[in-house]
């Protein structure tokens, strides 16, 4: 007897194999490059150059692909598509931040980010740089080993004690992003400690040589939903002051965004009350 439940029932239907590839295809720009040939997007899928170029026609009649001659890239769609995610949307993470991360970004003048957590990721969603800055970061919506990054660990430090294991014990299994990555899970494990005790977390060119970044947690409800960093080249960065200043900011966005969904709840039509599960999904 079914349960009625449209998530439970959707467990049990077989994968589509043109979805599947479509994805792949649409994938493969996130880790090559923005504009790719026919044949590097057959090589990076796996895919015949038949059935690559057959679901790329698809997908630019569609308007997620552009097509340039034998040259493809993402199209407006898929730009539409990402500013639908949920904290890109009105009273959204992004929008409560924003102000925030510009006074911070005044403030130690240095580069600031905003990021969240995705399994044993960090995703970078919104960033305020400089043309001057002396560091390579991250391109907004990149993705990091969440515990090479000071952001990542600012939110793993705030979870459960069972996911806070899985998340070292993941690490340390992996490739290292430099040289300085740490690897050894008792010293993780200290550090996510301290990071629980001061409210904010340190990493020395463990992701990039050279970079060093200072992140706290944006707590609602005890949960950390998202972390503010700040970064600069190792040689100039002052953490006390970065510390200070992303802690005072982090609590800042924590306020008023629960403001902001106190406010929607308060205009809005529906009976239903907001619940933080469905706008941040649990770490699996």
């Amino acid at each position: 007897m079914s349960s009625g439940n449209p998530q439970e029932s959707a467990v049990n239907v077989k994968p589509s194999i043109a979805v599947g590839r479509a994805l792949s295809l649409l994938d493969a720009f996130l880790d090559a490059g923005h504009t790719m040939s026919l044949t590097e997007l057959a090589q990076l899928t796996s895919l015949p150059k038949s059935t690559a170029f057959r679901i790329l026609g698809q997908l630019t009649a569609s308007g997620h692909v552009i097509r340039n001659g034998n040259q493809y890239r993402l199209g407006i769609k898929m730009f539409e598509l990402g500013n639908h995610f949920v904290h890109s949307r009105p009273t959204g993470l992004k929008e409560v931040a924003a102000p925030l991360l510009g006074d911070l970004f005044l403030h130690v003048g240095a580069t600031v980010g905003l990021s969240v957590l995705e399994s044993w990721d960090v995703i970078l969603i919104d960033q305020i740089t400089s043309s001057r800055s002396r560091i390579v970061t991250p391109v907004v919506g990149g993705r990091a080993p969440a515990l090479s990054t000071a952001s990542g660990k600012a939110l793993v430090a705030f979870l459960d004690t069972e996911n806070r294991e899985r998340a070292v014990a993941h690490h340390v299994r992996q490739e290292p992003s430099s040289s300085r990555t740490v690897r050894h899970a008792g010293r993780l494990r200290s550090q996510l400690v301290e990071v629980r005790e001061n409210g904010h977390s340190w990493a020395c060119d463990e992701f990039s040589m050279g970079m060093s970044a200072v992140a706290s947690p944006v707590l609602v409800n005890g949960r950390p939903i998202a972390a503010v960093s700040v970064s600069a080249a190792t040689g100039r960065f002052d953490r006390a002051k970065a510390a200070a200043a992303v802690l005072r900011t982090s609590r800042l966005i924590a306020t008023q965004f629960i403001r902001a969904r106190e406010l929607a709840q308060d205009y809005s039509t529906s009976e239903l009350q907001w619940d933080i599960e469905d706008e941040f999904d649990r770490v699996s």
